[in-house]
């Protein structure tokens, strides 16, 4: 090793050397600089920075360029540092000026020293040039591609090397890279190649640079109204490897590239539907790396070393995150394109890089699923009110049913429900359910994105297997699979093994829901596809198939009283005209009770009027239709309705059950119309032939004070109930204290052994509530009438009634100023009853008055945004729903200016077990 000490005397003139560290000294400073103003070039708009032409740095735009003479001194900056470079300065601006040179000049003298006291007077004084700037530490900056000087050296590369720290996707570390241009400039300054002419081009700096050339892909861009799905996850979760599967159209990549705003992880994406299978580790390592580690300077020079294989790269990018503590997670769209083995080995390669594959279903998937060990996640597809919100946007119109329909055709998935609106405002005078009818009714003229997109799906499946969606293609509830089995014999004499096969086949295509370990379901948005062949297939088919489904429901009738299992029921009867089924169901009280009414009432008033139905079916047919015309309320047609009755009942020598129908029919409606003389007659003439049983007596009871009731007579009617009520706890053999503070499970047990209680259950209800209203009609408080009558409606599960007692119960708390027992009653009561049942068309009207309940609570915000989900529904609602809707978001409005008297608070001694209702 050389001795120190013999250097310190190594030079024989220390002048000499002093001078030249000056000039070389200087000249690093100058390349420095350089080096600075190629890192701002870009930024700065200038397409070349030259070297050592006329001036040390001249800095070249496509309209101007500036001229800069860099001075780099020990003391204070004196005029005759910079004299020459003045006089130059004058020569090129009279160059410019003369033409000679294209563009305007600016000038800057740019030093690492102050200037001294002569000089800065000169600079101050009128003469000193307007386009010449003085550059020095603390200078106000005057142009973004004139960096600040730094005051010495060592300031000038921390300066570059933090400069150098930020390009993206450097390969060479951020000294390097300081230091290979340092050399550059230098070599240019002396006009050696590459750059001989003394100039660099902005265009070439990534090479200089040294940046990795990678063609990084973005997340796509988000759609401009994006509208989540329903329960959507997240993006980023625990789970290291996720598949995310969904047809075409399902929204899977709006789906990534929304969340991805959203998520502050470090992500990558990559479509791997063009990349083979063994070349996938190396393409998303180097993508991969270059989004993580791409900012900071020199880093991807550690990973990305030459010769490493993709997953070698992988383990580097790994332990890098490991050691910051970091993890990552890629996105791999159309997963299901590459192989299941090559997915193993991207995965495996780090445990601190996470994946979410998107893939659409098939064999692949099912592949994916076993070889990874993993679960597909399905796209829930959009809620009732985001496809509303939709529709609204588009103009269109629709109620809560109309989209619910909407939903079930389209399978929800955003891209068919989007397509399905623009041709219901092209094509159908912007009505929902104009399309939907016609979509069920495969008259609809225009092919829908759905029958487009799935139309591939569904031809490479083999001849059993589309046989099966056809057929299935009819039910959109769950079968068993035995039930389903037992429709593909049937309809298409395919065997218990042949369809099993089937089922499997279609599972790992996405064509089949499975619904916990034995239900299964034809995918809605695959339905119409299936409904389609099914037609293609002949009357026959149809027939057998319509058959099939009626008599395996209608076998489990008695065993599962599911409520969408009978309106696939309802609808099988329909095409198949069953009518001696229907009419039976619609004299039913529950069947109105349930909401089933609206599924065939079209089809009875066809039956009603129709010569080769019996008159003993044509009357039952308008029981039906007048029972549910009183429930709506909705008088237009009862009275023709009633007429018909009568003129079949005499024409036809009809029995004394039909003369009571329509004679207690009667005697209701004339009290609705006020005409108590009638009312009179008629109980007069039903009186002489009542039959005496206790059960037509109570019947007759309960319409005789319903009649006193729709008369205004509300003291007599409130008496004729009293005895009524007792009379039904006595058939039932409860008493009032079996009931009192208790939930319907409670009192279940308490009921008479060895009897069908449902229809006394109902009337019992039905009376409490008619005492009820007749109570509050008078002006006085209903007690707990209102509360057990839903109490039994539950147990007679009696659906309508209950929902509208609770409506009228909520108004009753809120008439008393108990806003948390109405809010109470809408949360714990009412809406879960009619998400659960799916009774649509009182969602509406409930979360309606919902958002009332929150305004009468305070929550004026929460009230108005419920309002606001509602307001897309509004155009499809008929008057009466439309002025509803108004005037609950006007009463919000009030309430938000006028805050309600207090909340009810309850006696202190009444805070104890008597406070139980």
């Amino acid at each position: 090793m050389t001795d120190p000490a013999a250097l310190e005397s190594f030079n024989l003139d220390p002048r000499q050397l002093a001078r030249i560290e000056a000039v070389h000294g200087g000249f690093l400073y100058q390349h420095l600089y350089a080096a600075a103003c190629l890192f701002h070039a870009a930024q700065a708009g200038v397409t070349h920075v030259v070297v050592e032409n006329d001036e040390d740095v001249e800095l070249v735009r496509p309209q101007e360029q500036i001229y800069a003479q860099i001075k780099m001194r020990s003391a204070p900056l004196i005029f005759s540092d910079i004299e020459d470079a003045l006089k130059r300065f004058e020569a090129i601006r009279t160059e410019h000026a003369e033409g000679r040179r294209i563009g305007g000049c600016r000038f800057a003298i740019v030093s690492n020293s102050t200037p001294g006291p002569d000089l800065a007077r000169r600079i101050k004084a009128a003469g000193w040039p307007a386009d010449v700037a003085l550059i020095v530490p603390g200078s106000a900056p005057t142009d973004s591609a004139l960096p600040a000087p730094p005051p010495s050296i060592p300031a000038a590369f921390d300066a570059c090397r933090a400069l150098a720290e930020t390009l993206p996707l450097a390969i060479l570390a951020p000294e390097t890279l300081v230091w290979k241009l340092a050399g550059r400039i230098m070599a240019a300054s002396g006009g050696v190649s590459p750059n001989a002419d003394h100039s660099f081009a902005t265009a070439d700096l990534p090479t200089l640079f040294e940046q990795l050339v990678i063609q990084l892909q973005d997340f796509p861009a988000p759609p401009v109204r994006y509208r989540p799905q329903e329960g959507e996850p997240g993006l980023v979760t625990d789970q290291r490897v996720r598949l995310v599967v969904g047809f075409s159209g399902a929204g899977k990549t709006s789906w990534v590239s929304q969340t991805a705003l959203h998520t502050t992880d470090r992500l990558a994406y990559y479509d791997v539907a063009d990349v083979a299978g063994p070349a996938l580790a190396s393409a998303v390592a180097r993508e991969l790396a270059a989004r993580i580690f791409g900012t900071r300077g020199g880093k991807l020079g550690e990973i990305l070393l030459p010769g490493a294989s993709g997953v070698e790269i992988l383990l580097a990018i790994g332990r890098h995150l490991a050691y910051d503590g970091l993890t990552a997670t890629v996105v791999l769209d159309n997963a299901h394109r590459v192989p299941a083995g090559d997915l193993i080995a991207l995965i495996d390669a780090s445990d601190t890089i996470y994946f979410v594959l998107l893939a659409q279903p098939g064999s692949a998937v099912a592949r994916i699923e076993a070889t990874l060990g993993l679960q597909a996640e399905p796209l829930l597809g959009w809620s009732n009110d985001t496809a509303a919100a939709e529709g609204a946007s588009l103009g269109c119109r629709g109620n809560f049913e109309a989209y619910e329909r909407l939903l079930k055709l389209t399978g929800g998935l955003p891209l068919y429900v989007q397509n399905a609106l623009k041709i219901a405002g092209q094509s159908y005078g912007d009505s929902v359910m104009g399309l939907c009818d016609a979509l069920e009714a495969r008259t609809h003229v225009v092919e829908t994105a759905q029958e487009l997109i799935l139309a591939d799906v569904f031809e490479v499946l083999g001849e059993t297997e589309r046989r099966a969606v056809a057929a299935l293609s009819l039910s959109d509830v769950p079968l068993t699979q035995a039930e389903a089995s037992e429709v593909l014999k049937r309809s298409f004499n395919i065997d218990a093994a042949a369809a099993a096969c089937a089922f499997r086949r279609l599972r790992s295509s996405g064509a089949i829901q499975v619904f916990g370990v034995d239900r299964l379901k034809i995918h809605d948005a695959m339905r119409p596809l299936g409904r389609g062949y099914l037609d293609g297939a002949g009357a026959d088919h149809l027939r057998k198939t319509q058959e099939a489904i009626r008599d395996l429901l209608t076998a489990d009738l008695v065993k599962e009283n599911d409520r969408q299992r009978i309106f696939l029921l309802l609808r099988m009867f329909v095409a198949l005209g069953n009518i001696k089924p229907l009419v039976e169901m619609a004299t039913d009280e529950l069947f109105h009770e349930m909401g089933y009414m609206h599924e065939i009432a079209d089809y009875l008033v066809q039956a009603s009027t129709s010569e080769a139905v019996s008159a003993e079916d044509q009357f039952w047919a308008l029981d039906g239709l007048v029972f549910a015309d009183f429930k709506k309320g909705d008088d237009a047609e009862v009275q023709a309705r009633l007429d018909r009755m009568d003129a079949l009942m005499r024409e036809n020598k009809l029995g004394l059950t039909e003369r009571l129908a329509v004679g207690m029919k009667r005697m209701v409606y004339a009290a609705r119309v006020k005409d108590a003389k009638t009312v009179q007659k008629i109980m007069d003439e039903l009186a002489r032939v009542l039959p005496q049983t206790p059960q037509h007596l109570r019947v007759a009871k309960y319409n005789y004070a319903h009649a006193l009731f729709e008369l205004g007579l509300m003291e007599e009617c409130t008496v004729g109930t009293l005895d009524l009520i007792a009379d039904y706890y006595d058939q039932l053999g409860l008493t009032i204290s079996d009931v009192m503070a208790k939930n319907p499970d409670a009192i279940y047990p308490l009921l008479k052994e060895g009897e069908n209680h449902t229809d006394d259950l109902k009337h019992l209800a039905d009376a409490l509530d008619l005492q009820s209203k007749a109570v509050k009609a008078m002006g006085n408080h209903s007690g707990l009438a209102p509360i057990h009558a839903m109490k039994f409606y539950t147990m007679a599960q009696s659906l309508e009634s209950f929902v509208r007692v609770g409506q009228d119960l909520v108004d009753d708390f809120i008439g008393r100023h108990d806003y948390i027992g109405a809010r109470d009653v809408i949360e714990r009561n009412l809406m879960p009853r009619i998400v659960n049942l799916k009774l649509a068309g009182r969602v509406i009207p409930v979360r309606s008055q919902y958002a009332v309940v929150l305004a009468y609570c305070g929550a004026i915000e929460d009230a108005e945004a419920e309002m606001a989900r509602l307001a897309p529904y509004e155009g499809g609602l008929d008057e009466k729903g439309q002025r509803e809707l108004q005037n609950q978001r006007a009463l919000i409005s009030f309430l938000k200016l006028n805050p309600p008297p207090p909340q009810w608070e309850m006696p202190a001694q009444l805070s104890g077990p008597l406070a139980k209702r």
